[in-house]
This record gives C-alpha cells, sequence and structure tokens, in this order.
C-alpha cells in the first residue's frame, strides 16, 4: 500500500486516477483495511462475485490495469511498481500530445 500511496501523491496534479477494487475480503476487513492502509484513493468493494474483475479477466491478485483516456487497456500486471514506468510513459504522451 505504500507504493500506491506514493503513486497517488507522485501523480496528483496530472491526469492520473488510482482506482482501487476489493474482491477478497468481508465488507468488515475491507473497511478496516481502508483505515488501517490510509487509502486515500478511490476504492469500491465488489466482493467475490466482482463484475469488474470478470471484464478485466483478472486472474490473480494483485492485479494491476492502466487504462488510457480512450478506454484502451495499455499494461497489465501484478506488480505495482512494474506500472510505474509504463505509467510515466502515458503520461509523457498525454503532455506531448497537448503541446
Amino acid at each position: 500500500m505504500p507504493h500506491l500511496q506514493a503513486l497517488v501523491e507522485r501523480h496528483e496534479d496530472e491526469p492520473f486516477v488510482l482506482i482501487g477494487v476489493n474482491t477478497g475480503d468481508s465488507p468488515e476487513e475491507y473497511k478496516r483495511g481502508l483505515e488501517t492502509f490510509n487509502v486515500t484513493w478511490l476504492s469500491a468493494y465488489q466482493g467475490a462475485e466482482s463484475p469488474i474483475a470478470d471484464l478485466f479477466k483478472v486472474e490473480g491478485y494483485p492485479t494491476y490495469v492502466l487504462i488510457d483516456a480512450e478506454g484502451k487497456i495499455r499494461s497489465r500486471g501484478h506488480s505495482g511498481e512494474a506500472m510505474d514506468e509504463p505509467i510515466a510513459k502515458l503520461l509523457a504522451e498525454l503532455k506531448a500530445s497537448s503541446k
């Protein structure tokens, strides 16, 4: 969770949104986790029957999916740190295209 918090802080002034989806805990565990880990980004609880996990074909946890402004999946994986480079690349592309 510290990496996700740092990611949100690093990109707070950029067109970047982190959305968490929890499918593995009970609603009570989910709520405790939000407080324990100081979750400041958008987070949703869906439980075991998760339409979002189904939509993105999540097979393992955690799963990270990087989606661009057109809704295209640009990268996916199971390591938050591995997403740093694709996020930086996508944000650089956005900045270059807005000039």
